[in-house]
């Protein structure tokens, strides 16, 4: 257990402003189902949405990044370098924290790996198994805001209030 608490655990999500898994469900009579009360108009693309990286700990939960591109290793390596590396200078003061994050390609990307390995004193990457379960507990994070996102009357009418709302 106590190794645990040395974890600061990491992840990636992206929040769409209109949740769209391809099923709509409306319930009607036999012979009614041309009525306005009846059907539902429906988004293809979700309506845009954002891009968001979080860590937390045993000890503190960071506030969530909103990853303004595209996760590529350079913006990756800027979010490590701007906001893992005082996370985790706070949260484990004696360098034996221990940095989990899964195997995106931006994060084996070698400018990544390279940066990890000269912070190697503060901090040590866990190992993370190719084609494993996410067994993430970040997953739990996402999947709350998700459900909080989803219940918000009205729903969120834009990027910018999505951004504040998450």
């Amino acid at each position: 257990m106590g190794d645990w608490k040395r974890v600061a655990w990491s992840d990636e999500s992206r929040f769409l402003i209109h949740h769209v898994d391809g099923r709509v469900r409306v319930h009607r009579l036999p012979f009614k189902q041309l009525l306005p009360s009846c059907t539902a108009g429906h988004t293809q693309s979700g309506g845009g949405g954002i891009m968001l990286w979080g860590t937390f700990s045993w000890v503190a939960l960071r506030p969530v990044v909103v990853v303004e591109q595209t996760m590529k290793a350079a913006n990756y390596l800027n979010i490590i370098a701007d906001q893992l590396h005082s996370y985790m200078a706070f949260v484990f003061p004696t360098g034996n924290g221990i940095f989990q994050q899964d195997n995106a390609p931006c994060h084996k990307a070698r400018i990544v790996l390279e940066w990890f390995e000269e912070h190697t004193e503060e901090f040590h990457l866990m190992s993370w198994p190719s084609n494993s379960p996410n067994l993430n507990p970040m997953e739990h994070i996402w999947d709350v805001m998700e459900r909080q996102h989803r219940a918000q009357a009205p729903p969120c009418p834009n990027i910018l209030t999505l951004r504040d709302c998450c």
